[in-house]
């Protein structure tokens, strides 16, 4: 059976890329991946499935919608918040006497405390938060569409070794009924041999029916329907040996990358930025205006004893004015307190997470250790011995120096070998998915850090 290795530069393959990059990587796709036959079967690699998550499934790009929404925010954070006001009293309108009396002003608002220097200082690291949100989802996303590749793959080669265990128990009941007619061995042997074909048919019913929910699993975290036909590649080589890195090697270049502590970094600037822009708007702004009024103007006119009111309009006077608000009650005293608040807890946040990366690593260290070791035990010890005896029961049954029975045992403990490896396989696989995605390292990078520390 062919062996099956971990695929060269598979691992989180976008994870280290900027946001920019991945959104260009993504874009890479072949128009020939949306364009084709939805019946026509695509062969996909791990690489490949990276490229087709980032670009096609839906919790992603949603999550990536995030990086929209704070641009949106930093750009209405630029904006000046005050519009000019323009306003006209005409009392007199409707009356003959006074047509033409009015008052026209126009005030402004001005900020001039810095107030929208901070709110856009805030806005900015609300958007690199975003930014790294965006990127964590893409980890969180590429880890589980390894798992899912890997389960599938393994799912896979545990259907060929129950389909090649059918065979060969199909082989065994054709001769085993000729030898039971011809009286060589017993009814009870025949009969037995009967019951491990059968038990070997259910086996393969067991092993397609996860294979294909491990397909669909697969599907859904590329942004695949349900009923496409795909294949998967199997272009893979040897997995690296982290026995020459440190577990405090790999804990500090988590930290340094993990893009989920980022994020709480920028949210904790982007609360205090707001703290201080909301204590700058406490600060009364200043109202400056022009007006324009034009009043009604009465005289009197001819004798004492019948004096005649004469109604006019004065010429139209320009003024200027001023106001400043006293600020005796609203000084934003529960904003400043809420957004100090929101700091002090992404903080602390920021503290659970380094405390969970550094769990994180430990843990998935020492678990690619273990299953590293694991699987090295079953290949060398269980599997090569297993198909080693396979081989020379073959010749001591031609031989006629065994028993169906003892042929059907030694069968059976070949066929568990062959699954028990591939457990241990793709447990080695799940564990290093879990360490690359704890320490949000590119494949390549990891095996290349090492290569240099042997």
């Amino acid at each position: 059976m062919q062996r099956l290795w971990l695929q060269k530069a598979c691992l989180l393959a976008l994870w280290g890329l900027p946001i920019g990059e991945a959104q260009a990587a993504a874009q890479e796709i072949p128009p020939a991946f949306a364009e084709a036959n939805p019946r026509d079967t695509i062969t996909i690699s791990l690489v490949d499935a990276h490229r087709r998550a980032l670009a096609q499934n839906p919790a992603f790009l949603a999550d990536r919608q995030e990086i929209a929404s704070a641009r949106g925010q930093l750009r209405q954070a630029g904006v000046y918040p005050f519009n000019p006001e323009l306003e006209l009293q005409a009392p007199g309108v409707g009356e003959q006497a006074t047509i033409g009396e009015f008052e026209l002003s126009l005030t402004q608002e001005i900020e001039w405390a810095g107030q929208r220097r901070l709110r856009i200082r805030g806005a900015q690291r609300g958007l690199e938060r975003a930014e790294a949100v965006v990127l964590d989802s893409a980890r969180r996303t590429l880890s589980d569409v390894s798992t899912s590749f890997y389960e599938a793959l393994a799912a896979e080669q545990r259907l060929a070794v129950a389909r090649e265990m059918v065979e060969l128990n199909e082989q065994l009941v054709s001769v085993t009924r000729i030898q039971a007619r011809e009286g060589e061995i017993s009814v009870m042997d025949a009969n037995l041999a009967e019951i491990e074909a059968g038990r070997a048919r259910a086996a393969v019913m067991a092993a397609e029916r996860r294979l294909a929910s491990a397909m669909l699993e697969f599907r859904r975290r590329i942004g695949l329907p349900p009923d496409q036909p795909i294949r998967l590649a199997d272009e893979v080589v040897d997995t690296p040996s982290p026995l020459a890195v440190g577990v405090d090697s790999l804990i500090s270049l988590a930290l340094t990358r993990r893009p989920d502590l980022t994020a709480r970094s920028r949210e904790t600037e982007q609360q205090q930025a707001l703290a201080q822009a909301a204590r700058r708007e406490a600060i009364p702004n200043v109202r400056v205006g022009v007006f324009v009024e034009r009043e009604e103007r009465l005289t009197l006119s001819g004798a004492a004893g019948a004096p005649i009111v004469d109604a006019g309009l004065d010429t139209p006077r320009l003024g200027v004015g001023v106001s400043v608000p006293l600020p005796l009650f609203q000084r934003n005293q529960g904003v400043v307190d809420e957004y100090l608040a929101e700091a002090e807890r992404a903080r602390l946040s920021h503290q659970a997470v380094e405390l969970a990366i550094r769990t994180e690593v430990m843990d998935a260290y020492q678990a690619f250790l273990a299953t590293s070791e694991e699987h090295r035990f079953f290949e060398e010890d269980v599997l090569q011995p297993a198909r080693a005896n396979q081989r020379l029961l073959e010749t001591a049954l031609r031989e006629g120096k065994v028993g169906l029975p003892t042929l059907l045992l030694l069968r059976n403990q070949l066929l568990d070998a062959e699954l028990s490896h591939w457990d241990s396989w793709l447990e080695e696989r799940l564990a290093l998915v879990a360490l690359g995605a704890a320490t949000a390292t590119l494949s390549a990078d990891l095996t290349s850090t090492v290569q240099e520390g042997r």
